[in-house]
């Protein structure tokens, strides 16, 4: 929810705000393994430029309401980490989710929802990262920052070819969470296992 690094603002709120929100309760990986495999896969963004323009009126609605100096550096530090990777890979290794966009660091955790501790290579940056199904059968992705907080939920559609993933990104220096939503086409491949994305 976001990039790169994972999703999530920057330096100015919220230091590369891929954080995590505190969400509905979770059941072990065991018992969501059928939906897990219902994610795994590679997907390419086709949200197009409406989409990336959704996430522009987005954030001019979240930055309008800051100081007008301060505006332009907050608009340009919100955008870069937050448009669309190319594409998503969720992969299920070994009872962890591992998510990777391509520039980004690949983030992996447990698919039960176990939080764990989390370094930006680049920056080093921490974050408590979680990864699991929600109560709403979407899968998520958590990180939670000294400042900011983001969750990003990926929702499949009925066919499970496409995956929108919503972000909402809230930081101490926000005056309101920022919402947006890219969405990605499963790729085909030839081979059944790089298909599901699963690993043994």
């Amino acid at each position: 929810m976001s990039s790169a690094r994972p999703l999530a603002a920057s330096t100015l709120v919220l230091a590369a705000a891929l954080a995590a929100f505190c969400g509905p309760p979770t059941a072990g990986a065991d018992a969501y393994e059928p939906a897990l495999q219902r994610f795994a896969g590679t997907y390419r963004y086709v949200g197009g430029d409406a989409e990336i323009r959704a996430l522009d009126q987005a954030i001019d609605e979240v930055v309008s309401q800051m100081n007008f100096f301060i505006r332009g550096i907050a608009r340009r530090r919100l955008r870069a980490p937050n448009l669309p990777s190319k594409q998503v890979g969720v992969f299920v290794e070994k009872g962890q989710i591992r998510i990777d966009r391509p520039g980004q660091p690949e983030v992996s955790a447990p698919a039960d929802g176990k939080p764990i501790t989390w370094r930006h290579p680049t920056d080093g940056d921490v974050f408590r990262v979680s990864h699991g199904i929600d109560d709403e059968g979407a899968l998520y992705q958590r990180f939670e920052g000294e400042r900011s907080v983001s969750l990003n939920r990926f929702v499949l559609s009925k066919s499970d070819k496409r995956v929108t993933i919503h972000t909402v990104i809230t930081a101490d220096r926000l005056p309101a969470p920022l919402r947006f939503k890219m969405t990605y086409e499963r790729r085909e491949v030839t081979n059944p296992a790089a298909s599901i994305g699963v690993t043994r």
